[in-house]
């Protein structure tokens, strides 16, 4: 005897129970009628059920939820006539609401047999098109070393450079990637692109839409406005926006937090979002980390305490930026003391230029635009230009900015 758990609405949800109950020799039988997604996860992880039928218009459902679901037991997807928006969530198994008892039991034991799904009810498969972008991921130690202000100048420069850029502003603690680029009408924009990717309606079209453009070649995907919104940002629908971006253009540069922790199962019992999960996507994913650390001890010592931290996250291609680099400390002592420790694909300094900085800010303005001249603004164009745009140098030659 097959057990469905059944999470439908409506008149749906009684056909189906009453058809299968009439037949008493049918071999399969509801065992389970869930009124919401939260429990139908809690019912399936406890062991109960061996299939799964479930509204793809359930409040919450997207591929991280069906990813659970299928760990346990097996899943199909019902789409009732009034879904317009069509995602299947990820399932590959999608039945019309209003099949027959007789074509839903044929798919049931299908499913609990391992056969590939076929006919009407068969989820096209997504394409797997290798990501053509680049991506680099801006991050730094706790301090606030400057990680936005590189993050944003370094995809300026790019775009001026002739690269179609992105950038994102992937920071769940302080977001701030609108303020400074002057943008007013600020929307969640990464939240709106991890809740399409996770409903499977990130298209291109969905994506242009989310993408402002904030200068020729640059466009801005913003960051979750309100930092209490972490929780939107699942780690598998962050996973597949990179590779999205990656589709849409020639290098996305995403500005992260500085946390990297994983304590959220100290805190739950059950698979629990992560606050820093769009952090360890994007590094986990990226081609590149550039990390941004102050000129001082404090940040320098945090920096190479978390460099493990990056090794674990898969980082091969690693570049140090020193930043607000001034008296007393010599910038050959600066280089000297982090090269010495750790081994990096290069290693710049940017000198200390507040006034400038504060009036960019200010004015919302890039470097370019406020202090084209200035040699903070020179230093972040030669390392655009070296890293970003030609990937890792031959060798470890330190730019000083000055």
């Amino acid at each position: 005897m097959i057990d469905i758990v059944l999470c439908a609405s409506g008149s749906d949800e009684v056909r189906i129970v009453h058809d299968l109950a009439m037949d008493r020799g049918r071999s399969a039988r509801v065992v389970r009628r869930c009124a919401d997604l939260a429990e139908t996860l809690a019912v399936v992880s406890a062991g109960i059920g061996d299939v799964v039928l479930i509204d793809v218009s359930v409040r919450g459902l997207g591929r991280d939820a069906v990813a659970a679901l299928s760990r346990d037991a097996a899943v199909i997807g019902l789409r009732s006539q009034d879904d317009v928006e069509g995602t299947g969530a990820g399932l590959r198994q999608v039945l019309p609401a209003e099949s027959s008892v007789e074509e839903i039991l044929a798919a049931v034991t299908a499913a609990v047999a391992g056969e590939e799904p076929s006919g009407d009810w068969l989820q096209e498969p997504e394409a797997e098109a290798r990501p053509t972008g680049r991506l680099v991921t801006v991050w730094g130690p706790v301090g606030a070393p400057g990680r936005s202000t590189v993050a944003a100048n370094l995809a300026a420069e790019a775009a001026l450079a002739g690269q179609h850029t992105v950038l994102v502003d992937a920071d769940t603690h302080g977001p701030a990637l609108s303020q400074m680029l002057g943008v007013l009408d600020e929307a969640p924009g990464l939240v709106a692109a991890a809740r399409a990717h996770d409903r499977g309606t990130l298209d291109e079209e969905m994506l242009d839409s989310l993408l402002p453009t904030a200068q020729p070649q640059l466009r801005l995907l913003s960051g979750i406005g309100v930092p209490a919104r972490w929780a939107e940002l699942r780690r598998g629908a962050m996973d597949g926006v990179w590779t999205a971006l990656r589709h849409r253009g020639d290098l996305v540069v995403a500005d992260v937090a500085a946390m990297l922790e994983e304590d959220e199962e100290l805190s739950y019992d059950t698979a629990a979002p992560q606050r820093n999960a769009a952090a360890m996507s994007a590094i986990e994913s990226s081609d590149a980390v550039v990390a941004v650390v102050t000129a001082d001890p404090v940040s320098i010592t945090r920096f190479l305490r978390d460099h493990s931290r990056l090794e674990e996250l898969g980082t091969t291609e690693l570049h140090v930026i020193v930043n607000r680099v001034g008296a007393p400390v010599p910038g050959d002592r600066v280089r000297e003391l982090i090269a010495s420790r750790v081994r990096v694909d290069s290693l710049h300094l940017l000198p200390d230029e507040p006034t400038i900085c504060r009036t960019a800010a200010w004015d919302g303005a890039l470097l370019a635009e406020s202090a084209p001249r200035s040699a903070l603004r020179k230093g972040l164009r030669d390392i655009a230009a070296s890293m970003v745009l030609q990937g890792a140098p031959a060798s470890a030659e330190a730019s000083s900015g000055r």
